[in-house]
């Protein structure tokens, strides 16, 4: 089993959470791809040996509203959709985010299984 996680809210709960269940899937076998930036998941424990694909902050992690952040935010979800779309994870799981930063941002967002079944926008389809 091949698993995403997207670390959701980088100045929330939402990449330590991602960090906190690798001990638990690994020992179920589960291999786990954390989408997020590299060094606000290493500074929250992430092992050296775990898969991480790097999706930059484009800023400091802030709850402050901010279109980079935000696009950060959505673009671990795009990324991991794709992956399974193209059948590189076989599920994906998605941290926490902080919804009204999102729409702060000018972006509609009502929740994660509203923005992923709007097929168009999403670059895997």
């Amino acid at each position: 089993m091949r698993i995403a996680i997207t670390t959701g809210e980088p100045a929330g709960i939402g990449p330590e959470i991602s960090v906190a269940g690798l001990d638990a899937a690994a020992q179920q076998g589960v291999s786990v791809t954390l989408i997020g930036d590299r060094d606000l998941l290493e500074k929250n424990g992430a092992p050296a040996s775990i898969a991480i694909e790097h999706v930059a902050l484009a800023a400091p992690a802030t709850a402050a509203p901010g279109h980079a952040q935000c696009t950060l935010r959505l673009a671990t979800l795009d990324r991991a959709l794709a992956g399974c779309v193209r059948g590189e994870f076989d599920a994906m799981v998605t941290a926490p985010v902080h919804k009204g930063v999102i729409n702060d941002a000018g972006f509609a967002f009502t929740g994660h299984t509203e923005y992923l079944r709007t097929e168009p926008q999403h670059p895997a389809w």
